[in-house]
């Protein structure tokens, strides 16, 4: 009888073995190694050359088709160099030992599978990140992931077709993977010495790889920022990449994010303190030097409520007015009766980012939000804070879970009395994925409102107009088919907003209520420009029975809405926020400006001119046409332009750092 056939071992068993010549040796215990290395890299290459077909017409128009495959070399080189570091410096020595081997060869197999999975699921993800925010996916690929529910109904929604692709195409490519990159040939034993002698070659490589430059720099995304469109330029760094480089900048939120050049502290203050237009005599306090004292009109005899109405999403191309869909046939006719804004612009791309601007006056950073920041969590600046020192009690409105991106802890530790959200709801009213829907939180607000007697301030946070765009049926006639579009979402936004002041225009509270409707950000910011100026763009306006009507055509910023609507109260009162009282005629003459942060970039827009900031990179001046509201490379910036931007850019950090933006004695 024949013995028992036995798979082939990875190594000989025998310490006798005679040893092959060293070079040999070396290649033998090499040659497992390349297809690994190879599956891999074939991921990335596929993945870039798929992406780079799909934004044909983007890469057409920056001619950046070479640019974007020989970047890609370097970044692929980069990433796979991070991933082998620890392989090339282990597997020499694995090839030294008599017996092992095959226990060495599993690790190796497990490691690098997890590193394939890892690698085709971030490039799988990628095709839907992008077209959600225009955008490899960076840090915010991972904040979400501590709101499943919210997130897993968005993903069923709008990418089940990608969701279960997912399913088959992962398990079935590392299949795959694995068995294309079996090895069953005996390994060579090396001696210790040629053993140490290429681990520290293939590790020296390795680093060299990683580090991706001979410069004095190691290689980061700024060296693939060579067009003027920010995608193009994230094109050529895997999405593996761009997340891992994201999660290493967030290390700095605590410190406020990237600092994107030096100016010292006395001239920050000052441009900073001048571009608010505020008399420069009133910023008196050393410890916190943005507070001072905003004196309005003499007070009236009724004290007024505050309501802030933040519509999710609801960007300017939406509003027919200023230049987009006709959709919000509601928002446009309330716009006759109040305070209307003609060029708005959002601060950022996510709702904290407008909540932290429009609640607390505080510019953006590329930080997280300071709703999510330990040291904004208490003790920090917002109107809540600002009325509720006045007498007011202050009700946060939101038709989904209040703990969403912290939002409750940041309300109750800064001025808010109590928190009213999905939980407060019957089983009655129309949920949506994202939670209760506009009509009925609008209405829930309202009731309330009737029953207040005492001021209050009431901020109501919509959630209707959000992926996957649910709403009740047979509140509105669609705007198109089918229903569940962004449009339609609108357009039922809209609807409940109209019901609402239609009912607010009925009730006592009225007359003696100044109400702000304004968008936390726009629906989708994207743009084959470094930062798509057009897609921060948003309406805005004040309105009330105290409210004349008018309108404001200056370029204006979410941060200052806050001194605006103070003066509109009738209020004064020392407080922190760096925006503008455009209540006042000599602040309108001012150049309009506006803040906005995008990705790694923060742009600073004074009237048409955008000096962008990015990390390791000069500056760049855009310039913005609102006809059209594309923002073209226009030459070197200007000095005091740049001078501007910088500060701005310096200040937010500072002030949430030394905890400037806090609260004073009214």
């Amino acid at each position: 009888m024949p013995p028992p056939t036995t798979a082939p071992a990875l190594c000989a068993s025998s310490r006798d073995t005679p040893r092959e010549p060293a070079l040999l040796a070396v290649w033998r215990c090499l040659l497992p190694l390349w297809p690994l290395v190879a599956g891999m890299w074939l991921v990335l290459i596929a993945s870039r050359l798929g992406l780079m077909v799909w934004l044909a017409p983007r890469v057409q128009a920056q001619n950046a088709w070479g640019e974007v495959l020989l970047q890609g070399l370097r970044f692929d080189g980069v990433l796979l160099g991070f991933i082998w570091l620890l392989p090339a410096a282990l597997w020499p020595l694995a090839c030294t030992l008599p017996r092992g081997q095959t226990l060495a060869w599993r690790a190796m197999r497990l490691y690098t599978s997890t590193a394939f999975v890892v690698l085709l699921f971030m490039e799988w993800s990628t095709p839907g990140f992008i077209a959600e925010y225009d955008s490899r996916p960076n840090y915010l690929f991972v904040e979400y992931l501590g709101y499943m529910r919210e997130v897993g109904g968005t993903l069923i929604g709008d990418h089940l077709t990608a969701l279960l692709g997912a399913v088959v195409a992962l398990p079935l490519a590392l299949w795959a993977y694995r068995r294309l990159t079996q090895w069953r040939a005996p390994l060579p034993r090396l001696h210790p010495l040629a053993a140490l002698a290429l681990a520290l070659a293939l590790t020296s490589g390795a680093a060299l790889l990683a580090r991706g430059t001979l410069g004095h720099r190691p290689a980061n995304p700024a060296l693939a920022a060579t067009t003027a469109d920010n995608l193009v330029n994230q094109l050529p760094m895997g999405s593996t990449y761009t997340l891992t480089y994201a999660l290493y900048l967030a290390r700095k939120s605590e410190d406020g994010g990237i600092v994107y050049g030096e100016m010292p502290r006395e001239q920050v203050l000052r441009e900073v303190i001048a571009a608010t237009g505020a008399d420069p005599a009133g910023f008196d306090d050393p410890a916190h030097p943005s507070m001072h004292l905003q004196a309005s009109v003499p007070a009236p005899a009724r004290p007024r409520n505050l309501v802030i109405v933040l519509e999710e999403s609801l960007g300017a191309e939406f509003v027919a007015r200023l230049g987009g869909e006709a959709v919000t046939p509601n928002l446009e006719r309330l716009a006759a009766q109040g305070l209307w804004f003609e060029r708005l612009y959002a601060t950022g791309t996510r709702s904290v980012r407008g909540i932290e601007a429009v609640l607390a006056g505080f510019p953006p950073t590329s930080a997280p939000s300071t709703v999510k920041l330990a040291k904004s969590q208490q003790g920090f600046f917002t109107l809540a804070s600002f009325l509720k020192a006045r007498g007011y009690t202050s009700t946060f409105f939101y038709g989904g879970e209040s703990h969403f991106d912290n939002m409750r802890g940041f309300f109750m530790g800064n001025g808010f009395d109590r928190v009213i959200d999905q939980n407060d709801f019957g089983p009655e009213v129309f949920r949506g994925t994202w939670g209760v829907a506009d009509g009925p939180l609008l209405d829930a607000a309202h009731r309330a409102f009737t029953q207040t007697r005492e001021p209050f301030f009431g901020f109501v946070f919509t959630s209707s107009n959000h992926t996957p765009f649910e709403f009740p049926d047979g509140e509105i006639t669609l705007h198109e088919q089918p229903k569940g579009t962004v449009l339609n979402a609108v357009k039922y936004a809209d609807h409940a907003l109209g019901r609402f002041f239609e009912q607010a225009q009925k009730e006592p509270y009225w007359k003696d209520t100044v109400f702000l409707v304004v968008a936390d950000h726009n629906s989708r910011v994207y743009g084959d420009t470094l930062v798509p100026v057009k897609r921060f763009h948003i309406p805005g306006l004040i309105l009330g029975g105290p409210v004349q009507p008018g309108v404001i055509a200056e370029t204006a910023s979410q941060i200052d809405l806050g001194p605006t609507l103070i003066s509109l109260l009738g209020l004064q009162g020392r407080h922190p926020m760096i925006g503008r009282d455009l209540t006042q005629p000599a602040v309108r003459a001012l150049p309009g400006r506006a803040v906005m942060q995008f990705d790694k970039s923060q742009a600073y827009m004074e009237n048409n001119e955008v000096v962008v900031l990015r990390p390791d990179l000069p500056p760049t001046l855009l310039r913005h046409d609102p006809a059209t509201g594309a923002a073209q490379p226009a030459g070197e910036p200007p000095a005091d332009l740049v001078r501007k931007a910088l500060a701005q850019a310096l200040f937010t950090p500072l002030a949430y750092r030394e905890r400037w933006h806090t609260n004073a004695a009214p």
